[in-house]
Protein backbone atom coordinates (compact mmCIF):
# COMPACT_ATOMS: atom_id res chain seq x y z
CA UNK A 1 0.00 0.00 0.00
CA UNK A 2 1.34 3.37 -1.04
CA UNK A 3 1.51 6.62 0.98
CA UNK A 4 -2.35 8.42 1.41
CA UNK A 5 -2.51 11.61 2.45
CA UNK A 6 -6.03 13.25 4.01
CA UNK A 7 -5.81 17.31 4.07
CA UNK A 8 -7.99 18.89 6.71
CA UNK A 9 -9.54 22.39 5.87
CA UNK A 10 -8.14 24.86 8.06
CA UNK A 11 -11.76 26.38 9.33
CA UNK A 12 -15.25 24.97 9.19
CA UNK A 13 -16.58 21.64 10.38
CA UNK A 14 -16.15 19.70 7.20
CA UNK A 15 -13.73 17.74 5.13
CA UNK A 16 -12.99 18.29 1.54
CA UNK A 17 -12.60 22.01 1.50
CA UNK A 18 -15.70 22.88 3.70
CA UNK A 19 -15.23 26.55 4.90
CA UNK A 20 -18.34 27.11 6.69
CA UNK A 21 -19.07 30.30 8.82
CA UNK A 22 -17.45 29.60 12.09
CA UNK A 23 -19.68 29.50 15.12
CA UNK A 24 -20.29 28.32 18.64
CA UNK A 25 -19.21 24.37 18.59
CA UNK A 26 -18.33 21.53 20.54
CA UNK A 27 -16.36 19.70 18.12
CA UNK A 28 -12.32 20.15 18.14
CA UNK A 29 -10.27 22.21 15.60
CA UNK A 30 -9.09 20.30 12.85
CA UNK A 31 -5.70 19.86 13.79
CA UNK A 32 -7.16 18.97 17.25
CA UNK A 33 -8.79 16.02 15.23
CA UNK A 34 -6.38 15.22 13.47
CA UNK A 35 -4.28 14.36 16.60
CA UNK A 36 -6.69 12.52 18.07
CA UNK A 37 -7.45 10.50 14.64
CA UNK A 38 -3.40 9.79 14.75
CA UNK A 39 -3.41 8.51 17.90
CA UNK A 40 -6.55 6.45 17.71
CA UNK A 41 -5.70 4.47 14.49
CA UNK A 42 -2.13 3.19 16.75
CA UNK A 43 -4.31 2.53 19.20
CA UNK A 44 -6.00 -0.12 16.41
CA UNK A 45 -3.65 -1.70 14.79
CA UNK A 46 -1.54 0.95 12.91
CA UNK A 47 1.60 1.56 15.45
CA UNK A 48 3.68 3.70 13.11
CA UNK A 49 0.77 5.90 11.87
CA UNK A 50 2.23 9.44 12.39
CA UNK A 51 0.84 12.54 13.54
CA UNK A 52 -0.59 15.62 11.21
CA UNK A 53 1.40 18.08 9.96
CA UNK A 54 0.73 21.29 9.67
CA UNK A 55 0.15 22.15 6.33
CA UNK A 56 0.85 25.84 4.25
CA UNK A 57 -3.33 27.15 4.82
CA UNK A 58 -3.47 26.09 7.98
CA UNK A 59 -4.62 22.58 7.11
CA UNK A 60 -4.20 18.91 8.93
CA UNK A 61 -2.17 16.66 6.72
CA UNK A 62 -2.39 13.28 7.36
CA UNK A 63 -0.49 10.58 5.65
CA UNK A 64 -0.38 6.88 5.81
CA UNK A 65 3.61 5.00 6.57
CA UNK A 66 4.92 3.54 3.72
CA UNK A 67 3.75 -0.61 3.90
CA UNK A 68 1.05 -0.16 6.52
CA UNK A 69 -0.95 -3.10 5.92
CA UNK A 70 -4.29 -2.57 4.01
CA UNK A 71 -6.80 -4.60 6.39
CA UNK A 72 -5.34 -3.03 9.84
CA UNK A 73 -5.79 0.86 8.16
CA UNK A 74 -9.52 0.00 6.96
CA UNK A 75 -9.87 -1.92 10.50
CA UNK A 76 -8.59 0.89 12.57
CA UNK A 77 -10.09 3.89 10.34
CA UNK A 78 -13.37 2.46 10.23
CA UNK A 79 -12.84 2.96 14.23
CA UNK A 80 -11.66 6.42 14.07
CA UNK A 81 -12.73 8.18 11.44
CA UNK A 82 -15.68 8.99 13.49
CA UNK A 83 -13.16 11.64 15.34
CA UNK A 84 -12.77 13.69 11.96
CA UNK A 85 -14.96 16.50 11.06
CA UNK A 86 -17.83 14.89 9.59
CA UNK A 87 -17.13 11.89 10.65
CA UNK A 88 -14.30 11.69 7.62
CA UNK A 89 -17.12 11.94 5.14
CA UNK A 90 -16.76 14.24 2.45
CA UNK A 91 -18.78 17.37 2.51
CA UNK A 92 -21.36 17.59 -0.29
CA UNK A 93 -19.98 19.88 -3.14
CA UNK A 94 -22.05 22.18 -5.34
CA UNK A 95 -21.48 21.34 -9.31
CA UNK A 96 -19.30 24.58 -9.20
CA UNK A 97 -16.67 22.93 -6.57
CA UNK A 98 -16.78 20.27 -8.65
CA UNK A 99 -15.90 21.71 -11.85
CA UNK A 100 -12.93 23.47 -10.00
CA UNK A 101 -11.58 19.94 -8.32
CA UNK A 102 -11.19 18.93 -12.15
CA UNK A 103 -9.63 21.90 -13.10
CA UNK A 104 -7.15 21.06 -10.29
CA UNK A 105 -6.67 17.89 -11.43
CA UNK A 106 -6.03 19.25 -14.71
CA UNK A 107 -3.20 21.16 -13.73
CA UNK A 108 -1.65 18.58 -11.38
CA UNK A 109 -0.90 16.46 -14.71
CA UNK A 110 0.26 19.35 -16.66
CA UNK A 111 2.82 20.41 -13.67
CA UNK A 112 4.50 17.25 -13.39
CA UNK A 113 2.25 14.65 -12.13
CA UNK A 114 0.40 12.55 -15.54
CA UNK A 115 -0.41 10.50 -12.77
CA UNK A 116 -2.86 12.20 -10.60
CA UNK A 117 -6.65 11.31 -10.10
CA UNK A 118 -9.26 12.67 -11.41
CA UNK A 119 -12.13 13.78 -8.57
CA UNK A 120 -14.83 11.36 -7.84
CA UNK A 121 -18.13 12.28 -8.32
CA UNK A 122 -18.16 13.89 -4.76
CA UNK A 123 -15.65 15.83 -5.69
CA UNK A 124 -12.96 14.57 -3.54
CA UNK A 125 -9.67 13.27 -4.47
CA UNK A 126 -7.93 10.64 -3.32
CA UNK A 127 -4.85 10.14 -3.85
CA UNK A 128 -2.67 6.96 -3.86
CA UNK A 129 1.12 7.43 -3.19
CA UNK A 130 3.84 5.85 -4.98
CA UNK A 131 6.59 5.91 -6.99
CA UNK A 132 5.05 8.29 -9.55
CA UNK A 133 2.64 10.35 -7.02
CA UNK A 134 4.48 10.97 -3.78
CA UNK A 135 2.18 13.48 -2.08
CA UNK A 136 5.44 14.42 0.35
CA UNK A 137 7.76 14.82 -2.95
CA UNK A 138 8.94 18.59 -3.42
CA UNK A 139 7.59 17.72 -7.31
CA UNK A 140 3.88 17.37 -5.53
CA UNK A 141 4.26 20.02 -3.66
CA UNK A 142 5.61 22.30 -6.34
CA UNK A 143 2.52 21.50 -8.16
CA UNK A 144 0.16 21.50 -5.86
CA UNK A 145 0.83 25.25 -4.99
CA UNK A 146 0.63 26.21 -8.03
CA UNK A 147 -2.11 24.37 -8.68
CA UNK A 148 -4.28 25.32 -5.75
CA UNK A 149 -6.18 28.44 -7.15
CA UNK A 150 -8.25 25.94 -8.83
CA UNK A 151 -9.36 24.57 -5.68
CA UNK A 152 -12.54 26.00 -3.67
CA UNK A 153 -10.94 28.43 -1.30
CA UNK A 154 -7.73 28.50 -3.06
CA UNK A 155 -6.51 24.95 -1.95
CA UNK A 156 -7.76 24.87 1.75
CA UNK A 157 -8.57 21.50 1.17
CA UNK A 158 -8.04 19.08 -1.26
CA UNK A 159 -8.35 15.81 -0.14
CA UNK A 160 -7.94 12.22 0.15
CA UNK A 161 -9.46 8.69 1.20
CA UNK A 162 -8.85 5.81 2.09
CA UNK A 163 -10.37 4.14 -1.28
CA UNK A 164 -8.15 2.01 -3.55
CA UNK A 165 -7.80 2.63 -7.14
CA UNK A 166 -9.65 5.98 -7.37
Amino acid sequence: MGLLLLVLAGCGSGIDGDQGAPGPSSEPNEQEAALEYSRCMRENGVPDFPDPEPGENGEARLSTPEGADKEAMDAANAECKRLLPNGGEPREMDPEDIVKQRAFARCMRENGLPDFPDPKPDGGIAVEGGPNLDPLSEEFKAAEQKCAKHLPDGGRGATTDHEDGE
